[in-house]
């Protein structure tokens, strides 16, 4: 597996994207995982679009940038474990099928609601 941290762009304004990276956080023993917002300094350094990347994760591993489904299962994957062995197994789903579902709850994430700042994580996984 790659060494360094994995750096988790999220939007900042949706309470799916802030929840699940709090659920990810959470789940994160070996503390891999980074968060910052897609329209923060982080993602400025990294090269990201002023403006971020709206209504996508992004995860940065090195210099290799992964976004939407496949995003998601490298997080997984960090995961370890079951939550592991899931992304392995779903790895095998062709990625415009992956992307089609991945879109499919983008689109709607604001049905979640919207958070009233970006104060999503604890200090120690947050980036920005």
């Amino acid at each position: 597996m790659e060494s360094g941290p994995i750096i988790v762009l999220i939007d900042g304004d949706c309470a799916l994207c802030n929840r699940t990276a709090q659920w990810f956080a959470a789940r994160d023993a070996r503390g891999e995982m980074v968060f910052a917002t897609n329209t923060g300094e982080t993602a400025c350094i990294l090269g990201e679009p002023p403006g971020g990347d709206p209504g996508t994760v992004v995860v940065w591993v090195g210099s290799r940038r992964l976004v939407r489904a496949t995003a998601v299962l490298r997080m997984l994957r960090s995961l370890g474990g079951g939550w592991g062995l899931l992304a392995r197994s779903v790895s095998w789903v062709p990625a415009f099928m992956a992307n089609a579902v991945y879109d499919f709850v983008a689109r709607r994430r604001h049905w979640f609601g919207r958070p009233a700042a970006c104060t999503f994580l604890s200090p120690e996984h947050l980036a920005d």
